[in-house]
């Protein structure tokens, strides 16, 4: 079965708090399968004391800028805390596996508290989507982390939105007003435009949602 590819938003993660640290691979650090194909999330160790200046819950996103030829990228990991206080608090620690995204086996980089992730998962593994519709509140097991979220929207396989106002999960050509499916440029403007209703099917390849707590 094809993936779901969910994306994961925390509300309550407005204006992290940014530090920088040093960023060292380890053998201590477990390497996740998947988690080079963004389908588990890698593991970071730190320090409580990191964990509580940072305002962190249970994840951390790593982010650098890079030169790539004449370019300058930027690079950022979304990772599983885990606590290891014999960790020096201005330290990062993740699995050598990981670190190959960065180039580098040490580095500094920007650490700050997770805003939104995306993850792919195989539709058979989370088959407790198949029917919810959006407005439904269902938990996930993510790399071993249990989220409970609220589903907000998606697309299927030929980038057409769902609606939360059109029940089923069929396509329909509707005359819409406004997003999702339609953004006008001026008020009052409609437009007939090809949308999915608000329940998940295996047709549905994005799905958007947010943290509940």
């Amino acid at each position: 079965m094809p993936d779901f590819k969910i994306v994961i938003s925390d509300p309550q993660t407005k204006e992290p708090k940014i530090k920088k640290v040093k960023v060292k691979t380890s053998d201590q650090v477990q390497s996740i399968q998947g988690e080079k194909e963004g389908k588990a999330l890698p593991i970071a160790k730190l320090s409580q004391k990191l964990k509580e200046e940072l305002g962190l819950d249970t994840l951390i996103t790593l982010q650098i800028v890079k030169q790539e030829g004449d370019k300058k990228v930027k690079v950022k990991t979304h990772f599983k805390v885990e606590i290891d206080n014999n960790i020096p608090a201005d330290e990062v620690w993740i699995s050598p596996s990981i670190a190959e995204k960065y180039g580098a086996n040490e580095f500094e980089a920007l650490a700050y508290r997770t805003k939104s992730f995306q993850i792919s998962i195989d539709q058979s593994k989370l088959s407790n989507l198949i029917g919810a519709k959006i407005g439904d509140t269902v938990e996930l097991n993510i790399s071993g982390l249990l989220f409970k979220v609220k589903i907000t929207g998606g697309s299927d396989n030929s980038g057409f939105p769902m609606r939360f106002d059109v029940p089923g999960g069929a396509k329909r050509r509707l005359l819409l007003s406004g997003p999702p499916g339609f953004y006008p440029d001026e008020d009052g403007i409609r437009k007939k435009k090809t949308v999915r209703g608000n329940m998940i099917t295996q047709d549905i390849v994005q799905i958007n949602s947010i943290i509940i707590r």
